[in-house]
């Protein structure tokens, strides 16, 4: 699948495109979930504050969205 990835904390006024486009592999959902399709996926404000590091994400690299059309 295809996914843009956060690989470091990067500041945005100096790094305009912090995130990787990467191939990753498709996930296999477990018990009791499903796998969607997913055309598209914005990133939000809180999403912003993880790429500069103000609520910087548990590991890296990421894969930073959730408002998924």
């Amino acid at each position: 699948m295809k996914a843009m990835t956060l690989k470091r904390i990067a500041r945005l006024a100096e790094t305009p495109h912090p995130l990787d486009a990467d191939e990753l592999p498709i996930p296999v959902p477990g018990e009791e979930e499903l796998l969607i399709r997913v055309s598209a996926c914005g990133v939000c404000h809180t999403e912003l504050d993880e790429i500069e590091g103000r609520t910087p994400p548990a590991f890296f690299p990421i894969v930073l969205g959730h408002q998924a059309i």
